[in-house]
């Protein structure tokens, strides 16, 4: 082993990979929530049909996050800084 480079540790690569992907779709759950405002007008097809697609949206991110909370808790020993 190479004493100059630093030691890998997977546990530590895939948790933080995890709170990054987290953290992504948080920022984008947010910004997606923000539009909703931009389109109040509901006599405006337009503006009903996008506020259901940010409903829609905001759906499918929570569901990401929850797939990405599923597997770390389903696949704990992957996270283990222990390697």
């Amino acid at each position: 082993m190479d004493s100059k480079k630093p030691p890998f540790d997977k546990g530590f690569v895939l948790q933080t990979t995890l709170r990054n992907m987290k953290k992504d779709i948080d920022f984008s759950s947010r910004k997606t929530f923000d539009r909703f405002k931009d389109f109040s007008d509901e006599s405006n097809e337009l503006h009903v049909e996008k506020r259901t697609e940010i409903f829609e949206t905001l759906d499918v991110l929570n569901k990401m996050h929850k797939l990405l909370d599923d597997f770390q808790n389903n696949n704990k020993h992957l996270f283990d800084n222990k390697d």
